[in-house]
């Protein structure tokens, strides 16, 4: 006669709890790293778009712009105060464009380089600083044209725990940064 093997219902109770137990554990830090995920890749989004805007600027020899819209994705996007149907900012969106005659709009002819709908990830970007970061106008050495001073914008919201926003560093040179994780503030060195 061969012996029967197998699990009984009372192991397979004790493991099933002990899973129980484990998933319970891990499931705040499984929500807090999708988090700190969704935060990093918008932050980086915008980033990667500033460094654009700068880049095509010394490429085409100035005179591009990455501003704001209230509705990028409207047939003819336009830069805007960020108060549209969302009223956040940059959070509503934004556009890239050349800017040929230094007007700070978009008119019908100038060129569309890039356009980001509105980011649900983050719903807040609190602004500071020097300068109005309605948008940023840069000149064929890739410097920050117009702007008063070095720009902060924090990116955060209202689920995020404060050492999960992130400190976007933007100095008069065009040179953007995020500052290191959990910082508040640019701090010296953005000039």
């Amino acid at each position: 006669m061969q012996k029967k093997r197998g699990f009984t219902l009372i192991e397979l109770m004790v493991v099933l709890a002990i899973a129980a137990i484990l998933v319970t554990l891990a499931a705040p830090s499984f929500s807090r790293m999708i988090k700190s995920n969704s935060m990093a890749s918008g932050v980086n989004t915008f980033m990667s778009d500033l460094r654009y805007a700068r880049s095509e600027a010394v490429r085409l020899g100035g005179g591009v712009v990455m501003c704001r819209s209230d509705y990028p994705e409207a047939a003819s996007p336009a830069c805007g105060s960020g108060t549209g149907t969302d009223s956040k900012g940059w959070i509503s969106g934004w556009i890239i464009y050349q800017d040929l005659n230094t007007n700070g709009s978009v008119d019908a002819s100038e060129p569309l380089l890039r356009v980001q709908a509105r980011n649900k990830l983050i719903d807040s970007v609190l602004e500071s600083g020097a300068s109005s970061s309605t948008k940023f106008r840069f000149t064929g050495t890739g410097r920050l044209a117009d702007n008063g001073g070095a720009t902060q914008l924090t990116f955060g919201g209202s689920d995020f725990d404060s050492d999960l926003k992130r400190v976007v560093c933007v100095s008069l040179g065009g040179r953007a940064r995020i500052a290191g994780n959990g910082s508040t503030s640019c701090g010296t060195g953005n000039e």
